[in-house]
Parts: structure tokens; sequence; C-alpha cells
């Protein structure tokens, strides 16, 4: 089974890109505008990793990604911050509201990749031999 992976980012051209990357990579995606639609779009894809930017109108991702940690179905799907921001300050405060990793925009497709593969090794659980 393919892996599940939700894009909410507000910039379109960002969206397709990650998007076009990914299924690439052989990965199913579903991508979202904003934070609330990302919420919805949680319901009914059921993602193993999600990409959220960080600044976006109606809900950012710093508010989703709270949102995402409170809800037991979904706490634990591992969430990739899209960011402008490269400081250690802004990392640091993302990782008190549920990010697992940073991705700087604008990105390289071959880390873009590495980084989902990489979260998605961390938090699922290790196949019995």
């Amino acid at each position: 089974m393919a892996t599940r992976v939700l894009i909410i980012d507000d910039e379109e051209d960002y969206r397709i890109i990650a998007a076009e990357i990914l299924k690439t990579a052989g990965m199913e995606v579903k991508t979202a505008e904003d934070g609330e639609k990302g919420l919805a779009a949680l319901k009914e894809f059921s993602p193993d990793a999600i990409l959220v930017d960080w600044n976006m109108p109606k809900m950012d991702g710093e508010d989703f990604c709270r949102a995402l940690r409170a809800d037991a179905r979904f706490k634990g799907v591992p969430a990739i911050m899209l960011t402008v921001k490269g400081d250690v300050e802004s990392e640091l405060e993302a990782l008190h509201f549920g990010v697992d990793d940073f991705l700087a925009k604008p990105f390289e497709p071959k880390e873009l990749v590495s980084r989902v593969n990489a979260v998605l090794r961390r938090t699922r659980p290790a196949a019995s031999s």
C-alpha cells in the first residue's frame, strides 16, 4: 500500500510541486489550501504523514498542528512544517506545538522525499520478523 501524504499549503505552486514530487516517489497525495480544509481532509484521507505550511490564512500551521495533536485519532501522524523561517528560535517554537521535522522553502525534491521517509521510519511501528 502506498504511503499517503497530506499537503497543506496556501501557495498553489508549492502544493502542485510537492504533490508531483511525492507522486513520482510512489506516494498517494491529497492537498488542502489551509488548515481548516486540512483538518477536514484528515478524516477522509487518513494520511501517513502531513506537510503543513506555517503561514496560511484562516488556520495556520501552528493551529493546525495543535488541533492535530489534540485529536486522539491523528496525534501520532507525523507533521513536517514547510516554512521560510529558518532560525533556531522558530524551530524550537514549532517543536512545542507538535512538529516532527522542518523543511525550508524552497526545497529540493530529494530532500522532500527523504524527510517524509525519515519521519515515517521514526514513527511507524517496526515490522516484526
